[in-house]
């Protein structure tokens, strides 16, 4: 299946009506946080698949015209702590799991302590075990905004990646591990790892895989 995966900065190519011909053959979005809502809410309008997100440290509940609270994109599904299956039209499908957020560095929305982390992957890894169980594979995406402790991270508050992802990955190798959060102009090397079975990718603006 072929993905678009998205983070932290918008592409200019994606908030046009280019996006058709760029993006042909996307049959699913994934989105590690950071995007303004009504970008996302153009790219899942226009190429007519499935949003999957989690929320990244910068991103806010907006107030739509009427008042009324919006606390994600319209047309997407916030996987943070959950496990979702998305197939296409030849019921080819993937599995997909997410974490939001970044360490704590002062406080603001989606922002965690190692210890919450720890508390949240806790909470996801039963639905982990029993997506293995029940698809008899492993998961196909873990989807994040930071990164893992040691891989792409930093060694600042703000961009330090969790001890905690780490340990998902290597009890559940999943096929990839998506994360955004870290940008190409901080200088770190970016460039995808492995991990165990995992193939950890870094985003920003976009990317395409074939999962």
């Amino acid at each position: 299946m072929k993905v678009l995966a998205i983070s932290d900065a918008v592409a200019e190519v994606l908030f046009t009506e280019r996006i058709r011909d760029h993006c042909a053959g996307v049959r699913l979005v994934l989105s590690c946080g950071d995007l303004p809502f009504d970008y996302l809410e153009y790219i899942v309008t226009m190429l007519n698949v499935p949003l999957l997100y989690v929320l990244g440290n910068h991103d806010h509940v907006r107030h739509r015209a009427d008042g009324t609270r919006q606390e994600g994109p319209a047309g997407g599904l916030n996987v943070d702590g959950r496990v979702a299956r998305i197939a296409d039209e030849t019921q080819r499908s993937i599995r997909v799991a997410g974490l939001e957020g970044s360490m704590f560095y002062g406080g603001g929305a989606h922002q965690y302590t190692e210890g919450q982390m720890v508390g949240k992957a806790l909470a996801l890894a039963p639905r982990l075990l029993r997506s293995r169980l029940f698809s008899r594979g492993p998961l196909d995406v873990l989807l994040t905004h930071a990164a893992p402790r040691g891989i792409h991270d930093g060694t600042d508050p703000c961009h330090r990646g969790f001890r905690s992802f780490r340990t998902l990955v290597e009890t559940f190798q999943p096929r990839y591990l998506l994360h955004g959060h870290v940008h190409p102009s901080y200088g770190y090397d970016v460039a995808p790892r492995i991990l165990g079975k995992t193939t950890i990718v870094h985003v920003y603006r976009y990317v395409f895989l074939e999962i």
